[in-house]
């Protein structure tokens, strides 16, 4: 074997050597580009999911909104709507007939806690108190009894009776004005 064989042994082998390589950095260079299309593809994914949690989260927070402000908005015209019914309760205890408010002095003189010594009352009430105790003229809308010592009171205005009757009655009233 002569030098020029040799020399064109190592050459080719050489070349095949190159080749090798060549072929070996193309695979190399296409798993990498592979995997960084996965990677890629996985990044896209996750990002799609975590747009749709947060579009589904804003939905729902957006949802339960709504929803907060529909009750409240229930909640206030039934408030409205109670109040209402008590107003018309207030009104109609301004429109007593003369028996009326004399009945009602005289339950509210018979069921006092205490003897009582002194009526103050309204115009309109005035003279149904008269007869059941010293009666006085006050700018009260109702009457207030006064016991013989003027430490013990109980007042009967309008305001009193139905802060009382609201107080007393308002879960019946809602009950059987907004039964399902």
């Amino acid at each position: 074997m002569g030098l020029e064989d040799v020399k064109n042994e190592i050459i080719s082998e050489a070349e095949q050597e190159v080749e090798r390589l060549e072929k070996e950095a193309e695979t190399e260079e296409q798993e990498i580009i592979n995997q960084a299309e996965k990677k890629a593809e996985k990044i896209k994914e996750e990002a799609k999911e975590q747009a749709e949690e947060e579009k589904q989260a804003e939905k729902k927070k957006m949802i339960s909104s709504a929803n907060m402000k529909a009750r409240k908005q229930k909640l206030e015209a039934k408030n409205d709507k109670l109040n209402e019914v008590f107003q018309e309760f207030q009104e109609q205890l301004g429109e007593l007939t003369k028996e009326q408010r004399e009945e009602f002095i005289q339950k509210a003189v018979e069921e006092a806690e205490f003897k009582v010594e002194t009526i103050q009352a309204s115009e309109n009430y005035i003279e149904a108190a008269e007869g059941y105790a010293e009666t006085e003229e006050k700018d009260v809308d109702g009457f207030v009894l006064i016991s013989e010592t003027g430490e013990r009171r109980k007042s009967f205005t309008k305001s009193k009776i139905l802060d009382s009757f609201r107080s007393k009655y308002r879960k019946q009233v809602a009950d059987k004005l907004f039964e399902d």
